[in-house]
């Protein structure tokens, strides 16, 4: 009798432990909204913030699909991020994490939105996607008002918990002293962020490679 006992008390401890392992799959963890990175920048920058309103965030990934070649686009608009950009000297300017609210992110196919969220970006645990910046290199000795800028910004893409090195190049205009426009475009590959797309019907290849692109418009935080 107690040996019995023991198999059961046994056996729903383990059950109990595989309950707390495991969430269902549509458990959604509310991550707490990013704060702004302290910034190091110099005394004469002027702060920016993304401007959600006006920016868009996407990623372009082709396919088969039903035999024909298409190019599957996902947008948000849901983008934090802080420039510090100083019009004296801009090669000192600097550039805070960027993240990407991607429980947003819409294509053309409700079907594809909930895989994307659900297995593939497993947005549920994983709200946001971050870019943090580590270099900026070519940046001018000078910044004419409405005058585009070329430049790559080197810094960790972090997805689904892993990160990888990455590489945005980068064209930036101050249009004026308080209005920043530019975009930035990089090309990943889905493997070394574990990506695995889940076999669907009448879809018989999918990419390696995803593109991803911001464009954004920054405006001064007036409370720097």
């Amino acid at each position: 009798m107690h040996k019995k006992l023991f198999v059961v008390s046994l056996m729903l401890i383990i059950l109990l432990s595989a309950c707390r392992t495991y969430a269902p799959e549509d458990t959604v963890v509310n991550t707490p909204a990013p704060q702004a990175a302290t910034m190091t920048f110099s005394e004469n920058s002027t702060l920016f913030e993304i401007v959600p309103e006006e920016s868009e965030a996407r990623f372009l990934i082709d396919e088969v699909l039903r035999g024909e070649d298409k190019t599957v686009v996902g947008t948000t608009n849901q983008i934090t991020g802080q420039i510090a950009l100083d019009f004296d000297n801009p090669t000192i300017s600097a550039v805070g994490p960027i993240h990407v609210n991607v429980r947003s992110l819409v294509t053309d196919n409700n079907f594809r939105n909930r895989a994307i969220q659900g297995r593939i970006l497993l947005t549920g645990i994983y709200e946001f996607v971050t870019f943090t910046p580590t270099a900026i290199k070519g940046l001018p000795a000078e910044i004419k008002l409405g005058e585009a800028v070329e430049f790559e910004m080197d810094g960790d893409l972090a997805i689904t918990g892993f990160t990888q090195p990455v590489t945005f190049g980068v064209t930036a205009t101050a249009v004026t002293q308080d209005r920043l426009e530019g975009s930035a475009t990089s090309t990943i590959q889905r493997r070394p962020f574990d990506l695995i797309v889940p076999s669907a019907t009448g879809v018989a290849a999918v990419s390696e490679d995803i593109i991803l692109e911001l464009d954004f418009v920054a405006a001064p935080n007036n409370g720097q």
